[in-house]
């Protein structure tokens, strides 16, 4: 029996709750919806929801979209987006030397690092759509997957549609300067206005068409890597003398004049993270990554060097060219300043800036790509009441239309309702908050699982547990130290430091009414089960353990040391 037979008539006998499909990723799919016909109609062992929605057993496998480069493009795609060209102003004003804000830039990637290697070992070990929502769920299913929903709650509730509407108006800035507009007058509504049409754009192209979806993230992807290769090529060549811009003494100062505020490096940490934030992408879409043993590692890990090398060499060429004074004052858009100051007026005011603008709307591009994902993947798990109508698949387009309108209807909240003002700062730090909070919860779950599945068939890759702390620790950090007063508050500051990191903690706390009605209450109503799909998931891989191990012991010539990877090698 093959694997796809086999896992079918698993499910058929174990997991069958409702009206969503375990195995099946209807909204991420991308062909043409099941006929009613080839759903499942045999009543399931477990407690069924016949009025809503748990859990259901499709007949078609995700069709696998994402090649290598499409992987890779993905976490670059999301990972260059805004952060790289609005942060490291903040960044240095916070810390107060540009070598001290190379410093955090290159703990950033350490940590990523070691943030990613967690991410690649739980993709390999659950291969379906969802990402951290599945990984948290398997750590730590107890109670009731609490962790599991709330960072599915939180992601849609505040993280994804928050950073998008983050990224609209910077576009917005850096079109605006292009077309001559000074800075201070690009703040305000005629950004959100940019950034408004251009979120609207990536909506429809990921209503219209997943496929086209890839190809814009693509596209991007390459822009914005050459965009960076210009900035840093231009800032290594200024550097040397080849050059005729204005010579400075950001670099030759080192480290005088460096803050010692511990709430400043946690401020500008998050920012740093803001940018480094991304290498998670692709786990959303695990089911419809084509060879994850090769191309999973290769994607994340690459995608973290990649970036991780050009975002040092930017911020030295930044500061290379750019006074410190002017640097901080220029704000979100630095990179603008930099291009004008190289290339003069016609190049660097107009031609790199809108370039530039085109790398973030590849963020946005990536960003709604991979929600609409975890969307489906909730209503598969039995999240989301009356899933199919919120998630399920246009029977034109194929695509996840609620889903997408759902979330553009949130980011346009994110969007419009602020003041003008600080309103990058505020929803940065807001979303980050509960970014890391999770995210350090994941990789606590990479460690967790080592000891509680130690023999999981799929762990075909296993992380350095050293670097998984140093990351834990960090997100720790990142989400208690903002609440720590500053040394010095600033005067005039247009909100408290505390409110940013608050808003994270309220929202991930206003979750646990919805989780509690959901996976606490509702059962009992009920008598669903929507905690089976976690040990169902279990129970295949261990029946695909058992099977591969037979076949392999059968074979002659078998040593026991080779089970592992022959289990491994079959099931992929």
């Amino acid at each position: 029996m093959d694997s796809a037979s086999r896992k079918a008539s698993l499910h058929e006998k174990h997991v069958e709750v409702g009206s969503i499909n375990l195995g099946r990723d209807d909204a991420t799919s991308h062909s043409e919806p099941l006929a009613d016909d080839a759903l499942p109609t045999e009543p399931a062992e477990v407690a069924t929801d016949t009025n809503e929605n748990s859990i259901e057993e499709g007949a078609a496998d995700l069709k696998k979209n994402i090649g290598i480069f499409s992987a890779t493009g993905m976490g670059v795609s999301l990972m260059v987006g805004s952060g790289i060209f609005s942060t490291p102003a903040a960044i240095l004003g916070l810390v107060g030397t540009p070598s001290m804000a190379l410093v955090l830039w290159g703990i950033g990637a350490v940590i990523s690092f070691g943030g990613a290697t967690a991410f690649i070992e739980l993709g390999l070990m659950y291969r379906e759509n969802g990402g951290t929502m599945r990984f948290l769920a398997h750590s730590f299913p107890k109670p009731k997957l609490m962790l599991s929903y709330l960072f599915a709650w939180t992601m849609v509730a505040c993280i994804r549609p928050g950073a998008i509407a983050a990224n609209g108006p910077v576009i917005g800035k850096y079109w605006l300067y292009a077309m001559g507009s000074d800075s201070n007058n690009s703040t305000g509504w005629h950004a959100r206005g940019v950034g408004f049409g251009c979120i609207t754009f990536v909506t429809l192209i990921n209503i219209l068409s997943a496929r086209w979806s890839l190809r814009l993230i693509n596209i991007l992807t390459i822009i914005k890597i050459a965009v960076l290769l210009v900035i840093v090529v231009t800032g290594i060549i200024a550097a040397a003398g080849g050059l005729n811009v204005e010579r400075n003494s950001n670099w030759s100062r080192g480290f005088s004049g460096t803050s010692s505020d511990a709430h400043s490096y946690a401020s500008a940490l998050t920012k740093v993270f803001w940018a480094y934030d991304g290498f998670t992408n692709l786990v959303y879409s695990l089911g419809e990554l084509r060879k994850p043993e090769r191309n999973l590692p290769w994607s994340i890990g690459g995608s973290v060097a990649i970036v991780g090398f050009l975002y040092i060499m930017a911020n030295v060429a930044f500061f290379v060219v750019v006074p410190i004074d002017i640097a901080v004052n220029s704000e979100e858009i630095l990179a603008a300043e930099f291009t004008y100051r190289v290339f003069g007026h016609r190049i660097g005011r107009v031609v790199l800036p809108v370039f530039i603008g085109l790398s973030v709307l590849g963020a946005i591009c990536a960003q709604t790509y991979g929600v609409s994902r975890l969307l489906d993947s909730a209503n598969q798990v039995g999240f989301i009441p009356h899933g199919r109508k919120i998630c399920g698949n246009h029977k034109r387009f194929g695509t996840p239309v609620s889903a997408l309108l759902i979330m553009y209807a949130l980011t346009m909240i994110y969007l419009l309702a602020p003041p003008p003002g600080k309103v990058f700062d505020l929803l940065v730090d807001f979303v980050q908050w509960s970014t890391w909070l999770f995210y350090g919860l994941a990789a606590a779950g990479a460690i967790v699982l080592r000891f509680t599945r130690p023999r999981h068939p799929l762990r075909s890759f296993k992380s350095f547990h050293p670097l998984n702390i140093l990351f834990i620790s960090f997100c720790i950090y990142i989400t208690v130290f903002p609440f720590i007063p500053p040394s010095k508050v600033k005067e005039n500051a247009p909100y408290p430091f505390y409110l940013s990191p608050l808003l994270g903690l309220i929202t991930t706390l206003v979750g646990l009414i919805p989780w509690y009605l959901r996976l606490v209450w509702w059962p009992r109503q009920s008598g669903a089960d929507l905690m089976a799909w976690v040990e169902a998931e279990e129970h295949d891989r261990r029946s695909d353990e058992t099977e591969a191990s037979i076949a392999t012991s059968s074979q002659p010539g078998y040593v026991e040391h080779s089970k592992h990877e022959s289990s491994n090698h079959q099931i992929a």
